[in-house]
């Protein structure tokens, strides 16, 4: 019985979601053990440097969740960090929407996170010449 089934573009996908969510909520926590937390019953108490760390953090996520799921899959196809990283930049589009963000961040978001997951996916993928 061949394992061949874990290197699936799929599996791969749903590897790198974890894998993205897990660089996110790290990068998140520690921002709030330097920076604290900002009160969320309160949206004004968020400060810029939170807005950075959540940005670092989404950034830092979308390029993790490419680079696992392209090395997942053993560098075969871009698409399975590509569509990884979506589903994380979904997640923060969502987020966008629900607590308010400044329009530089949104901004950010949008033109960094596919560069991230671009670069990230790129990096792992087989040079076929």
């Amino acid at each position: 019985m061949s394992a061949a089934w874990t290197r699936h573009p799929v599996i791969a996908g749903l590897i790198g979601v974890f894998a993205g969510a897990l660089a996110i909520t790290l990068t998140e926590w520690l921002a709030h053990q330097w920076l604290g937390q900002a009160d969320m019953a309160k949206p004004a108490t968020i400060t810029t440097p939170m807005f950075v760390s959540v940005l670092v953090a989404w950034v830092l996520g979308a390029g993790t969740a490419a680079w696992v799921a392209t090395a997942w899959c053993a560098g075969r196809s871009v698409w399975p960090g590509l569509v990884a990283a979506g589903v994380l930049a979904a997640g923060s589009v969502a987020t966008m929407f629900v607590i308010p963000h400044p329009g530089w961040m949104i901004a950010g978001a949008l033109v960094l996170m596919p560069a991230a997951a671009w670069l990230g996916a790129r990096s792992r993928a087989l040079r076929v010449r």
